[in-house]
């Protein structure tokens, strides 16, 4: 008992504990959907048969797009075959990765154990991002670097993260976007070592450039000029715009997409909905709010949120007037992260004040509040995700235990270790050799539950 007891105890203070279970949780998620449905589901068509094109053929159907992701795919068919799995495999992994990096950024901004675990929390059981981190569409590749790159600058490796910027646009051309969120931040946060970040970052475009020859040699069996494939890809993706949509169609603006709820069904059966979980939709414009009061306080760590949701998301809106550009709800995929954070930011507030010495009834608000919203978006993780039922409620009330003791918000919020142990004594007391009048005082060790 007493090893038992020691384990516990350790895992229990394990600091990657709470990451350690949710990446777990939501990768056995992931891998029990992998095969459901069998072929590919909406924009994963594109990217497939393009595959498939450059399997048998070589070349390109592609061309607006840069290499690297759909090179991923090719990847992933060539070693696991033409299914499920040579499709969405690499995608589940480096969707999963990116909830550890992630994490790390969190780390990195001097946050709580309770807001780093929050903010992983509300991302990874959040629809859209759990459907856009399942499916072989170039978003989520682009994502895992972006994510890298915003870790590696934070702790000040500027030329690892500027090759992962580079790495993030070859996916997909938005990647580039991570470029102003960086940008922002360092302005920011006071321009620290300014000839250092500045000529590490010249490695960005100069990096994206070689790599885009190298990477487009297999598809062309010549190598290209890269700077005239980039004007062709932009003005390409530039010229789709909404007179190619019917209105009310897939296409949408991007205020749509927080000032009222959107959706698109990528597939029916099991249903796939590329819709952001309205535990989530209806607290962006609070969270946003609530980094920017944060940050014209003095403080540094909303500071990368807030240049996070101006670079990946509000860039869009101008972008859409100016161009008349089509966009689409995954358009916000990337800024999800942002609001994910302000929330464990807001919410990790809140549950360092219901621990407080604090009476009465905002002391039991407080303490309903914080656990009841983790239920509620675990909740309409349930209904949304296409995770089967039978798979999803374990899992997720698996998740809501285990976040209600790892956050300490229960009323007897001691360790399971020095449960074990009181357990234990007790045990020890009432055993036959004990005199009954020992074995009925009560251990004087034990925790009294207040």
């Amino acid at each position: 008992m007493e090893r038992l007891k020691n384990l516990v105890n350790r895992l229990g203070e394990w600091q990657y504990l709470g990451i350690a279970v949710i990446v777990t949780a939501t990768l056995l998620l992931h891998l029990g959907l992998m095969m459901r449905p069998d072929e590919p589901l909406f924009d994963e068509v594109h990217y497939v048969n393009d595959a498939r094109h450059a399997i048998d053929s070589g070349g390109t159907e592609r061309a607006e797009h840069p290499p690297l992701g759909k090179m991923i795919v090719i990847a992933g068919m060539q070693l696991f075959g033409d299914n499920a799995v040579g499709w969405r495999l690499f995608a589940i992994l480096m969707g999963t990765a990116s909830l550890v990096f992630f994490y790390l950024i969190c780390r990195r901004l001097d946050l709580n154990k309770n807001v780093c675990y929050l903010a992983v929390l509300f991302l990874a059981f959040e629809n859209l991002t759990f459907v856009q981190n399942h499916l072989a569409m170039l978003d989520v590749y682009c994502q895992f670097f972006l994510l890298l790159a915003f870790w590696m600058y934070l702790r000040g490796s500027f030329p690892l993260s500027a090759i992962a910027l580079a790495l993030a646009a070859l996916a997909k051309l938005n990647g580039a976007l991570g470029a102003l969120v960086i940008g922002m931040h360092w302005l920011l946060v006071r321009c620290p070592n300014w000839k250092k970040f500045i000529l590490s970052y010249l490695l960005a475009p100069a990096a994206f450039l070689a790599l885009l020859a190298v990477f487009e040699y297999p598809y062309w069996g010549e190598m290209l000029n890269p700077v005239t494939r980039t004007l062709e890809m932009l003005k390409s993706t530039g010229s789709i715009t909404f007179g190619a949509y019917e209105p009310g169609g897939i296409a949408t603006r991007p205020w749509m997409w927080v000032i009222s709820p959107v959706g698109i069904v990528y597939w029916w059966t099991p249903r796939v909905l590329g819709m952001l979980s309205p535990t989530l939709w209806v607290l962006i414009i609070p969270a946003v709010a609530y980094v920017t009061y944060r940050s014209l306080k003095g403080d540094d760590a909303p500071l990368f949120p807030f240049a996070m949701f101006i670079g990946l998301y509000l860039v869009w809106i101008p972008a859409s007037v100016i161009t008349d550009r089509a966009s689409f709800i995954f358009y916000f995929y990337p800024a999800i992260p942002a609001i994910a954070l302000g929330m464990g930011m807001m919410f990790g507030k809140l549950a360092d004040i219901s621990r407080q010495r604090m009476k009465g009834k905002l002391r039991m608000f407080l303490k309903i509040v914080v656990p009841l919203y983790i239920f509620a978006h675990l909740l309409t993780f349930v209904i949304m995700a296409p995770t089967s039922m039978w798979w999803s409620i374990p899992m997720c009330l698996t998740i809501f235990l285990f976040s209600f003791w790892h956050l300490g918000l229960g009323p007897t919020p001691y360790p399971v270790a020095e449960a074990i142990d009181a357990f234990y004594v007790s045990d020890i007391n009432s055993s036959p050799e004990q005199p009954d009048s020992q074995a009925s005082d009560k251990p004087q060790n034990l925790p009294d539950g207040g």
